[in-house]
């Protein structure tokens, strides 16, 4: 007759509670994975079938401190690790909507977010950036990196181990950086089009004063843009790639 012991439940529930509130975590904020599409249900049942294969290799603490006050604070510290992960990939899309939002503005469609009671001051560009990197993103197999990076994460931060080393050595003020860096070099070449339109505008409206720049100058900012966005949407593949491996790279150091 097989026996099992109070010690030996609390032994495997530590090896598996733990891996599975962090991943659940990474979950609960990363991009597609917390879409509202992908059920509670099965995204708990998802991370409960990769913590039971994680649990092993997962190297807990000591199993004894679960039972006491000190378990709940182990449990919400995995549960920051993990949210602090999926809110780093979440981060790269931020980018991604900031420069389609610097983008729209350039066009002039900034006024569209008004008549959307769903987006409120977003424009439809950012909306359209945002939901072309998130399907690279599916693309490029970014969910399954996501998840061999939190599983990465037990090599170098232990089930509930300190975070102190681990918050140390990331700088925040580097990774805002990037971020900006991304959006900065997404939207230039679009600012720079749109520039040289309001220029060419400008000097027809000196040349020619009977032409109504208000008629002509927004159908030929919003078809310019629509022209370079036409050219340049299907080469965001590349940026978020490798933006992607940098910010992964970030945690994983």
């Amino acid at each position: 007759m097989i026996t099992l012991t109070d010690q030996q439940l609390i032994t495997w529930l530590s090896a598996f509670l733990l891996p599975f509130f962090r991943i659940l975590g990474m979950m609960s904020s990363a991009p597609v994975f917390s879409n509202r599409s992908f059920g509670a249900r099965a995204r708990v049942a998802l991370c409960a079938a990769i913590a039971l294969l994680v649990a092993p290799f997962a190297a807990p603490a000591d199993p004894a401190a679960l039972t006491g006050a000190a378990g709940l604070g182990m449990v919400a510290q995995e549960v920051a690790v993990g949210l602090t992960i999926g809110f780093v990939a979440r981060l790269l899309f931020t980018g991604f909507e900031m420069a389609g939002e610097i983008i729209g503005l350039q066009m002039g469609l900034s006024f569209a977010g008004f008549f959307d009671p769903n987006a409120g001051t977003g424009n439809a560009v950012g909306r359209l950036v945002n939901s072309v990197s998130l399907l690279s993103f599916v693309a490029i197999n970014g969910p399954l990196a996501l998840l061999a990076v939190v599983i990465q994460s037990f090599d170098w931060l232990p089930a509930g181990g300190s975070v102190t080393d681990f918050l140390a050595t990331r700088s925040p003020v580097q990774l805002g950086g990037e971020l900006f860096g991304l959006a900065l070099s997404l939207a230039l070449p679009f600012m720079a089009l749109l520039l040289f339109v309001n220029m060419a505008l400008g000097i027809i409206s000196r040349v020619a004063p009977q032409f109504n720049l208000f008629a002509i100058g927004f159908p030929i900012t919003i078809a310019a843009g629509l022209t370079l966005l036409t050219i340049g949407l299907p080469m965001l593949e590349a940026p978020l790639a490798l933006h992607l491996d940098r910010l992964l790279a970030h945690l994983s150091r």
